[in-house]
């Protein structure tokens, strides 16, 4: 079959066959790595927890909720809360432990960056792991979805890898992310003041905290951000 590039989405599309593209549905299905979020899939992230006890917040949306673990959390506090991820075993997952902890959330089995949104804002959006998985050509997109997706004066939550924090392979510019074809990258603070400033401003950023009850432990290896939209 011939292929050609006519338009932007089919670049974008040639320039993901270039990539290293983990299978999300066996990485859950399978359970084989001691991913923190999955050993700890009922703890919410520290920030989470800081800045909902100190913002208010009536309904969220979470991009790449894995088995929900945050967006669950958010439900438990009374925000209505639609939560988006690519794997169908993950969203399958995560309305079973919805519904263990006795509480109702909006999960969607879907690519976040080509869902239809049907115009809907929230007070927060919030990602732990997507960004930092992109490459960098859908990460314009992103930052457009975060932007339309974001409430007038609302808030943009985001978990992403620190640079040279013991990622050193992940600690790499945009040219060099192709050349390796890494399934994540990693960022220094001025490169995020940088990407978001079209549409935000910079309320926090700063090292994930370990020793936080009732929270995710060992993610000291990752900036929490917290903007708010322009």
């Amino acid at each position: 079959m011939e292929r050609y590039i006519n338009n932007e989405n089919d670049l974008y599309e040639m320039l993901d066959n270039f990539m290293h593209n983990i299978p999300w549905d066996n990485f859950y299905a399978e359970r084989t790595l001691p991913a923190p979020f999955l050993v700890q899939n009922d703890l919410p992230d520290e920030n989470l927890v800081s800045f909902i006890n100190n913002f208010p917040v009536n309904n969220a949306i979470e991009l790449g909720c894995g088995e929900g673990r945050n967006a669950i959390y958010l439900s438990q506090k009374g925000i209505s809360v639609t939560a988006v991820d690519f794997s169908e075993v993950a969203i399958n997952n995560a309305e079973k432990n919805a519904e263990k902890a006795k509480t109702t959330v909006n999960f969607i089995a879907d690519n976040a960056l080509s869902h239809n949104y049907a115009n809907n804002t929230y007070d927060l959006v919030y990602d732990c792991g997507l960004f930092h998985s992109l490459a960098p050509h859908r990460r314009l997109q992103y930052l457009e979805l975060v932007n339309s997706l974001s409430a007038d004066k609302g808030y943009f939550g985001l978990v992403c890898f620190a640079w040279d924090d013991g990622l050193s392979e992940e600690s790499v510019d945009d040219w060099h992310f192709y050349d390796k074809k890494l399934a994540g990258q990693a960022f220094k603070k001025e490169r995020l003041k940088e990407f978001f400033s079209k549409y935000f401003n910079v309320i926090e950023i700063r090292k994930y905290k370990n020793g936080v009850p009732n929270t995710i432990q060992g993610l000291d290896f990752l900036w929490t951000c917290l903007f708010q939209k322009k």
